[in-house]
């Protein structure tokens, strides 16, 4: 057949709607493919307004209240200044939930051991009512990156205790 005859040629509807078909088909398998992957990306949002996302996932139970964690951090603005760091402290920093704001409790007890995380906090899970500090901007979200290092179980009570004697050290007489 030329060129001049396959011009001239009729053509069958069925196989120009089956065509068409396929050809949609294939675009939403790609547009599904992509918002699977993309999940990652997205973050959760919980009741108290806390955005949480899973950058790496770690291993065992998620913190506990019962629990301290050695975590690396780096709290930014919503413009991207830093405002604090673990590296600021000498590295990793020992922390329980009693001892952090209340949104960042929440999402220490959705990490594990060995798991990167993002998650930004309105000012009102950090602060309450209370004004932000005189270095943070108004109005900018709480922004962390955190590596979670290691759990310790139980780890809290220890903790507590060691401050304990820590100030009782700090107010006893000196000689």
């Amino acid at each position: 057949m030329s060129v001049a005859e396959a011009a001239h040629r009729t053509v069958r509807p069925r196989r120009t709607a089956a065509l068409w078909i396929g050809f949609l088909l294939v675009i939403a398998a790609g547009i599904g493919l992509a918002w699977i992957g993309a999940g990652s990306l997205r973050p959760t949002i919980t009741e108290s307004g806390l955005q949480f996302r899973t950058i790496k996932a770690g291993s065992g139970e998620p913190i506990g209240r019962a629990d301290a964690a050695m975590l690396d951090y780096i709290l930014t603005s919503d413009d991207g200044t830093v405002l604090d760091s673990s590296e600021n402290h000498g590295g990793a920093q020992p922390f329980t939930m009693d001892q952090v704001f209340p949104g960042f409790a929440e999402a220490m007890s959705r990490m594990q051991e060995g798991g990167e995380y993002r998650f930004s906090m309105p000012q009102k899970l950090a602060f309450g009512a209370s004004p932000p500090p005189p270095n943070f901007p108004k109005g900018s979200a709480l922004n962390f990156e955190v590596r979670v290092r290691k759990v310790v179980r139980g780890g809290a009570a220890m903790m507590q205790q060691m401050q304990a004697q820590q100030q009782q050290q700090q107010q006893a007489p000196q000689p």
